[in-house]
């Protein structure tokens, strides 16, 4: 059952990334366009963020100053993650689900189970009868269901907030901060 007022996000696919090299401004312009979807109300990226995930190995350095395809979604999905995990956890999970797999098959991993962790918040499918058998997808599934329900919970607070009344200042209320800023001024 889809909620009222949204559409369930989707998480961009590899093939969603551009295949050229970009600049830390293009970079920065096409990841906040795929993160606006889950986080409109912030923004997720800034050049000093990535650099600090480039030091912290994170993010394999660029090259000539431009990032590929694969630093894109290995942001992404670290921008994703961070809302949930300490840096250094999405570290270790994205190291180990590295073992043996390419770049690609990584993200298209990610993308799946987010996929899949949308379905369960937005969709109310039940996945957890199904957890993968790798303990490194059962964890990265997990933390995505996590960052699925914060999504989710900060869309809905943003659709409380658009029907919350505004509250009036009753008479009594502005006598009373009328004769504090009487006394402040008097004091001085």
């Amino acid at each position: 059952m889809e909620k009222k007022g949204f559409s369930k996000p989707s998480c961009p696919r590899w093939e969603d990334f551009p295949d050229i090299e970009l600049y830390m401004d293009q970079v920065i312009f096409v990841l906040e366009k795929h993160l606006a979807v889950f986080f409109p109300e912030e923004k997720s990226l800034t050049s000093t963020m990535i650099n600090n995930y480039v030091k912290q190995k994170l993010v394999q350095p660029p090259r000539n100053k431009r990032y590929e395809r694969g630093q894109l979604a290995r942001l992404f999905s670290i921008c994703i993650l961070k809302s949930f995990m300490q840096l250094s956890d999405v570290r270790d999970l994205m190291e180990n689900l590295e073992n043996g797999r390419g770049e690609r098959e990584v993200y298209e991993l990610f993308a799946d189970q987010m996929q899949r962790a949308l379905g369960c918040v937005f969709g109310a499918e039940d996945v957890r009868g199904e957890m993968p058998d790798d303990p490194n997808e059962g964890a990265l599934l997990s933390a995505l269901i996590a960052v699925a329900s914060i999504i989710e919970s900060r869309r809905m607070l943003c659709l409380a907030k658009e029907n919350w009344p505004v509250r009036a200042v009753s008479d009594s209320e502005k006598k009373d901060k009328a004769e504090k800023k009487e006394k402040k001024e008097k004091k001085k």
